[in-house]
């Protein structure tokens, strides 16, 4: 009776923990690696390397200078639009204001000066041509006092269209023309503003330099990466599943994630993309079969996070109670 007891017993407990280990079993495993947002940091200028204020490995918050270029082209550059827009403005106010008053005095006492003279010119004319008449002069003289008659009526007619010009002003196309010059001067000045503001690069968000790709004193291209920084709070998981997966996991499914540096402590995460292509395995994936298969990718976003999460770092996923037959 002991016996059949004790037989019972311990087939009553091997039963269990192996009900306990299937159980377990049931939480599908999945391997992926950490991924990070990163971005490559560069300038809109060339220009050589003056100043590189972070080492690689190091955090930086947002609006942190990490590098700058020499500035003094750019700084020369501006400098001189600015001295072109102060002269262009000096004369637009010039041409606005019109002349100045003591040259229509001028002009106005040449034009009184050149009227007195026609109207002598025309009274010697009209006494010659009565002289010419009764030919009481030769010609030749009549011709004389007619040539000096043109040419005091050619001198009043420009007096008179200088005193006139002086009255009424520049040319409402002079001014026109000033003020489309300043304009384009100070689109110019904008374009070198900001040109001399890009020679400094700031972290554009939290995060950590991950690589840097030139020292102090080299000559940078433009647009070319001098850093790459990975964002901070911005945590995903990159795993593969099988195709006899594609109907049980889903978009915002919870998940657990494990790593060696947490084994008994895991990160909460939900599964935010599958993707609608099939690809093979890729070797560096570690899957439960060992074979050359079509998978899917899957985004998982971890969240919570903290200083033990690193870029690349393997992982094991679960899911609580999975079960391909659901």
């Amino acid at each position: 009776m002991t016996k059949i007891t004790t037989y019972l017993l311990t087939l009553f407990l091997a039963l269990f923990f192996t009900s306990c280990f299937n159980e377990k079993d049931n939480n599908t495993r999945f391997y992926g690696n950490v991924d990070l947002r990163t971005v490559s940091l560069g300038l809109r200028v060339s220009g050589k390397i003056s100043n590189l204020y972070f080492d690689e490995g190091k955090k930086v918050k947002k609006g942190e200078l990490l590098a700058s270029l020499d500035k003094d082209l750019y700084q020369e550059s501006l400098n001189e639009i600015q001295a072109q827009i102060n002269m262009q403005e000096i004369q637009l106010k010039k041409l606005e204001n019109g002349y100045r008053e003591e040259e229509i005095l001028k002009a106005k006492a040449l034009l009184s000066k050149s009227s007195a003279a026609l109207n002598k010119a025309q009274i010697d004319l009209k006494r010659y041509n009565k002289l010419l008449k009764t030919n009481s002069i030769p010609i030749e003289k009549h011709d004389e006092i007619l040539l000096s008659y043109n040419s005091a009526k050619a001198q009043y007619d420009y007096d008179k269209k200088n005193y006139e010009q002086l009255q009424n002003g520049y040319q409402k196309e002079d001014i026109q023309s000033a003020r489309a010059k300043l304009q384009y001067l100070k689109v110019q000045e904008k374009q070198a503003q900001i040109h001399l503001n890009d020679t400094q690069l700031f972290a554009p968000n939290d995060g950590t330099i991950l690589t840097r790709a030139y020292e102090v004193g080299a000559i940078v291209p433009q647009g070319a990466s001098i850093m790459e920084m990975a964002l901070q709070n911005q945590y995903w998981i990159r795993s593969y599943i099988d195709e006899k997966y594609l109907g049980v996991i889903k978009p915002n499914m919870k998940a657990k994630v494990y790593t060696d540096s947490r084994p008994n402590k895991p990160y909460k995460a939900i599964v935010s993309f599958i993707s609608p292509q099939a690809e093979f395995t890729p070797k560096s994936v570690q899957t439960q079969e060992l074979r050359t298969q079509l998978v899917y990718r899957v985004r998982f976003v971890l969240q919570e996070h903290d200083d033990l999460i690193q870029q690349g770092m393997p992982v094991t996923i679960e899911f609580d109670n999975l079960s391909k037959d659901k």
